[in-house]
């Protein structure tokens, strides 16, 4: 079974559940979920890598939602094209990026995952995401570059804020306590990491 991780994280008596799958099967593997949860028509006729990804971040949410035991499961998309469940007070976030899919469910609280690969021209784009102080820390740490990314987009998804800054208002210190804390508009986020395989993910949840 090419399930890289599956775990969960208890904040302020609240869940958090998340899967990392590894796609080495084909498309039809994955579809497992409910009908009302395939791609819509644009999606299916997309590139086949970007259709598997989506297809097996599906399927990774589906299992974690069996493990819960609850429902009905109605997976809806809102005006930004993100995945959130309708009439539920659980939150979820997928995140993919080849052979890796992953996928985050939270009770009650707001949560994002993202994942991302080591080696990527991460040091181009550094200087639009950190902030003067950031950047001076981490320019020469490939590494850390790429979990700064992936903290800073997984908190993005997680506040579900609009126009929300990765600069000015998504400001990280270091990376050495797996979880910590960081304050965003006067919300307090936990972010946690793993890593795998030259992937590293961060999963952040409003705490």
């Amino acid at each position: 079974m090419p399930q890289i991780s599956s775990n969960s994280f208890l904040i302020s008596s609240d869940s958090l559940k998340w899967m990392i799958w590894k796609i080495t099967e084909d498309v039809s593997f994955f579809e497992t979920f409910p009908e009302n949860w395939l791609l819509g028509e644009s999606q299916k006729n997309s590139a086949s890598q970007k259709k598997i990804e989506s297809t097996a971040a599906r399927f990774c949410l589906w299992n974690l939602c069996q493990q819960i035991a609850k429902g009905p499961w109605d997976l809806k998309k809102d005006e930004r094209n993100r995945p959130y469940f309708d009439k539920s007070d659980y939150h979820i976030s997928l995140s993919h990026s080849f052979p890796f899919v992953a996928a985050v469910i939270s009770h009650k609280k707001p949560a994002g995952i993202d994942l991302e690969r080591y080696g990527r021209n991460i040091e181009k784009i550094g200087p639009r995401f950190l902030n003067a102080e950031e950047w001076s820390r981490w320019h020469d740490k490939h590494a850390d570059l790429t979990k700064a990314w992936t903290c800073k987009e997984a908190v993005y998804k997680a506040m579900g804020i609009s126009g929300l800054s990765f600069q000015q208002d998504i400001l990280l210190s270091s990376f050495d306590l797996n979880a910590f804390d960081i304050q965003v508009k006067e919300r307090k986020i936990s972010v946690i990491m793993e890593e795998f395989e030259h992937f590293v993910c961060s999963i952040a949840i409003e705490n």
